[in-house]
């Protein structure tokens, strides 16, 4: 039997019950009963309190639904709506896969201003179990606990820079579960502890390979197996590894976008056709995508004056002439470079060659 959140249930094998505050997973839920406490359950253990059948009789005890509880439910979201699939955007920061926690500005142009939304990341193949909990002055509080699906990420909550110091520092619990799977999967166990001053530098904020928006972001660990973790366990033994069933988060720092088309220590090539950009683009409008062109141009363009290469091109099509258009605007913005048309042998009409000149 599907439930929601919201339904009245009773419990099978105890006598009692409550109201669902939240789906975990396809086989779990979370039931506030009567006292305000929450209960992690299996579905296979609960019964609807509207149900006819015939079990009902099992259970003896009425649960009204109180203004209080009401309030929690409303308060909190359904954990699956939080949840969203992550993209792939081939020409942004390249990451390795793995379990984040991520710090995302709502204001995408000052990135130092307004509320941040906080996100744990799964950029695994397996579904997640995850617990969340944060430590202030030596006291521990659960702030949210539930499942992501493969290549996905949950919104845990939205924070104002007021308060970020409560957000800072703590620990993520991890369960791995894949339906089908060669091997067993060791629990991950990660603490971490942001210095507040992260927060104040704009260039700790990027955008990866599975995030668009710009933010800061923390390595908590991938999944490994159980041999992979004995292995492991031997090395750290001989002092070469730590465990990877307990770790600390890692700050994830930006790579210089330039390198990855580097073609040689001075030279790089930048495509900017869309397919090269994103996987699908298949829902984007116009305006959007050229959004997304603009973008990468720009963010190559300063990674390679700030490398001191020589020479970039960027291959930009031949199209209706908009962005060669607003490329060239952009050019002429800075004055410390040349630029014309690429090579038409090579590159047709569709490319625009940039030299760099050298910082006297």
């Amino acid at each position: 039997m599907k439930f929601k959140v919201g339904d009245k249930v009773k419990f099978l094998n105890d006598v009692g019950g409550g109201i669902i505050k939240k789906i975990i997973s396809p086989t779990m839920v979370s039931v506030t009963v009567e006292d305000g406490f929450d209960i992690p359950i299996m579905t296979s253990e609960i019964l609807s309190a509207e149900s006819s059948d015939p079990r009902e009789s099992m259970f003896n005890q009425d649960f009204p639904q109180t203004d209080t509880l009401s309030e929690i439910l409303v308060s909190r979201e359904d954990s699956m709506d939080r949840v969203s699939k992550l993209q792939k955007f081939s020409s942004l920061n390249n990451k390795p896969t793995g379990v984040y926690l991520a710090y995302i500005p709502q204001d995408q142009v000052w990135l130092l201003k307004d509320d941040l939304d906080v996100f744990i990341v799964n950029y695994t193949s397996f579904e997640i179990l995850y617990s969340l909990v944060l430590e202030n002055e030596g006291k521990y509080e659960g702030i949210d606990y539930g499942s992501v699906e493969p290549f996905s990420k949950i919104h845990i909550e939205t924070i104002s820079r007021d308060n970020l110091d409560q957000w800072i520092n703590g620990f993520v619990q991890v369960l791995f579960f894949k339906e089908e799977d060669s091997t067993i999967r060791m629990p991950l166990h990660a603490s971490f502890k942001i210095k507040p001053v992260r927060f104040l530098k704009k260039d700790a904020y990027f955008s990866t390979n599975f995030i668009e928006e710009k933010g800061l972001l923390f390595y908590l660990g991938q999944s490994y197996s159980v041999t992979e973790s004995q292995q492991m366990e031997w090395d750290k033994n001989e002092g070469a590894s730590q465990s990877p069933s307990s770790q600390l988060a890692t700050i994830v720092a930006q790579e210089k976008i330039i390198d990855k088309y580097k073609l040689d220590k001075n030279t790089a090539e930048v495509d900017l056709h869309i397919e090269s950009i994103v996987e699908d683009h298949s829902t984007m409008d116009s305006s959007r995508i050229l959004e997304m062109q603009r973008r990468l141009f720009i963010q190559c363009l300063e990674s390679a004056i700030e490398e001191k290469l020589q020479k970039v091109v960027f291959i930009h099509g031949v199209g209706n002439g908009i962005l060669k258009n607003e490329i060239t605007e952009i050019l002429k913005q800075y004055p410390n470079v040349h630029y014309f048309d690429a090579s038409m042998q090579k590159y047709g009409c569709g490319a625009t060659e940039v030299l760099i000149k050298s910082a006297q």
